[in-house]
Formats: structure tokens, sequence, C-alpha cells
């Protein structure tokens, strides 16, 4: 029986060694290499989106916070992070999709955000003729002849419901400073019904192949700038004051064409659903073959409670 108790006693402490052991080892490391968090702005991907479908108001980064040891964790760089949302038997509409992510050390704790409401859509293509337009104002006493494009039509592909949306496509000729005939190759955006560019649509060739014939002999003038109020406030407001900058658009052409001018208009400014003080980034009425020192301008509505 002693021997018996003998034995016992010795497996008892060194089972207690072992505990004590481990725990003095979890203790060090833990003073050595502590657990530690840090977060990570981490490009969103797509994955198994179908070839002909398109993902609107996809966010370019998520956040990803990462726990583990101080070591594993400080080794971490955002190009070791993956932030993805898988589109696998996605289909056309509003969904609700889950932000997925991969770290190659320590442990995803937390992904912001985690959720997306995303609308997909059909992917959709036009083919278009381009409308040349001028930016800038040549030298003095110039102005623009004939422009010849190369090629004269473009592909524009994207959302299906944005591709309807498109108004025109235009290239961008800048005869800034420019007093004789010139060649360049020219940016073609896509431009809205309501004359915003379009960023979102992809156009085939981007780049187009411009000769532009300048030619002597223009009027220059300046205008002021009017606002285009469009539709009615909510009951209870009223407009205060409207300020636009710059409040004057030099233009330049063949006298004919503005001797009869006396303002130029912005495009519409919706006023239906404003209910507080708003500043827009507003495009400006410019006649066809005028020059324009300025093809935008800020428009700041500030509103008062109707009396």
């Amino acid at each position: 029986m002693g021997k018996n108790n003998g034995q016992g006693n010795s497996w008892t402490v060194r089972i207690m060694a072992l505990l004590v052991a481990c725990a003095l080892w979890l203790y060090v490391m833990n003073e050595q290499n502590p657990f530690t968090t840090r977060t990570f702005s981490v490009p969103l991907t797509k994955e198994n989106l179908a070839s002909d479908m398109v993902v609107h108001d996809l966010p370019e980064t998520v956040k990803i916070k990462v726990s583990g040891p101080r070591s594993q964790v400080s080794a971490i760089s955002e190009n070791s992070l993956k932030a993805y949302v898988d589109f696998s038997g996605a289909v056309k509409g509003l969904g609700t999709y889950n932000v997925l992510g991969k770290t190659p050390l320590g442990e995803i704790i937390e992904i912001s955000p985690n959720l997306l409401q995303l609308n997909l859509d059909t992917v959709g293509e036009r083919v278009l003729e381009i409308e040349p337009r001028i930016v800038g104002v040549p030298n003095s006493g110039v102005t623009v002849g004939k422009m010849n494009l190369s090629p004269m039509k473009v592909t524009i592909q994207g959302a299906s419901s944005r591709i309807a949306e498109v108004g025109k496509v235009v290239v961008l000729v800048d005869i800034s400073n420019k007093d004789k005939n010139f060649e360049d190759d020219a940016a073609v955006v896509a431009v809205s019904k309501d004359a915003r560019e379009m960023y979102d649509i992809k156009v085939e060739p981007s780049k187009v192949h411009v000769s532009v014939e300048v030619l002597k002999q223009l009027a220059t003038k300046s205008f002021p700038i009017s606002v285009d109020l469009s539709g009615n406030l909510p009951t209870g407001f009223k407009v205060d004051k409207i300020i636009v900058t710059p409040d004057a658009v030099k233009l330049t052409a063949e006298p004919q064409l503005i001797s009869n001018l006396k303002e130029i208009k912005t495009a519409p400014v919706v006023l239906d659903k404003l209910t507080g003080d708003v500043e827009l980034k507003m495009p400006l009425n410019i006649p066809d073959k005028v020059l324009a020192d300025a093809h935008n301008v800020m428009v700041e509505i500030k509103l008062k409670k109707a009396e």
C-alpha cells in the first residue's frame, strides 16, 4: 500500500510540475509576444461574377481587423490580406452580400462593413458617333475651323441601366494658347442626357486622333451666368440666396454667334427635394461652335423657412 501511495504521489507531483511549466511558458510567451489587434484598409474585389453582369456602387476598400500574437500581426501587410464578395449564383437586381476576408497570419475578428446592399445589372453596349467638345481658349483673334476625328465612332459598355442614360460621347479637344493647325490624341467621355460626365461607362477606344484647323478672326465677350431653377421647393421653404462662382463666363466665337446673347444658363437645378442649403457643380449650356473659358460653375443655394 505504501509503495502504491508513493507512486501516486510521484505522478501527482509530475502532473503539477507539468501544469506549472505550461502556465509559466504561457506567461513568458504572453509577456514576450502578447496578443494584439490591428486594423487594415483592404481593396475589395469581386469573385465569381458572371461575365455579362456588373455591380453598382461597390466600395473600393473595407476595414479588416486582425488579432493574434504581436509577431504575427506586425508581419501582416495590406497586400497580404484579401477582402472579396463572392457573386456565385448572383442574379440581376438588389441583394445583400457578405464581405469575406482572408489573412495569412492571425485571425480576422471583424470586417467593416461586413454586409453590402448591392445592385447587379446586365452589361449593355452601344456604338455612338463622337461629338467634339472644345475646352480652353485659343490665342486672341483665332477660332477653330474644321476638325477631323479618327475613328469617328466608339463603343460604350457598362450597366444596361446606365447605358440607357448616355446622351452622347464627346472628345475633349484642348485649344489653349493655340494659334495654328495642330493634331493630338484626345480622351473620349460618355455624357448623360442631362450633360453630366459618366466616368463609370467604359469607352473603347478611350482616345481618338484629332486634327484641328485653327482660323483667325473671333469675337470675345463675357456673359453673366444665370441659374436655371426647375420644379418647386417643398412646402415651408423658399430660396434666400443663390451664389454662383464664377458669376460670368468668357465666350469666344464668330461675332454673329454671340451678338444676341444676354446670359448663359446652367443645366437645370431640381428644387423638389431640397430641404437645406446645398452646393452643386453645374454644367453650363454653352451654344454650339462657341468656345468658353469654363464649362462648369459652383452654385450655392441657401434656403430659409417660408413665412
